[in-house]
């Protein structure tokens, strides 16, 4: 049986744009970093070769999570293209 691979692309936000303040860049920053520590608690995995300068790819196998988090189901573990939901 071959598994089911859930990505998410996700755009970095840890940017200065639109922050008018240190705090502004604070939160924006710290937004993603609890995003970030909550999607490890889940198990959810970075694709180390689907990093840019502004996104990352984050993946899991685990459906339940997938659904919870909103990742879309991407391909089989062959890397063979399912039809999305």
């Amino acid at each position: 049986m071959q598994k089911v691979r859930y990505e998410h692309v996700h755009q970095i936000k840890c940017t200065p744009i639109g922050a008018r303040t240190i705090a502004d860049l604070i939160r924006n920053f710290d937004e993603s970093l609890q995003l970030f520590k909550h999607w490890e608690e889940k198990g959810i995995q970075l694709d180390p070769h689907g990093v840019g300068s502004n996104y990352a790819i984050f993946y899991t196998y685990d459906e339940e999570v997938a659904e919870q988090e909103g990742f879309e189901r991407i391909r089989t573990e062959s890397g063979n293209p399912l039809p999305r939901r």
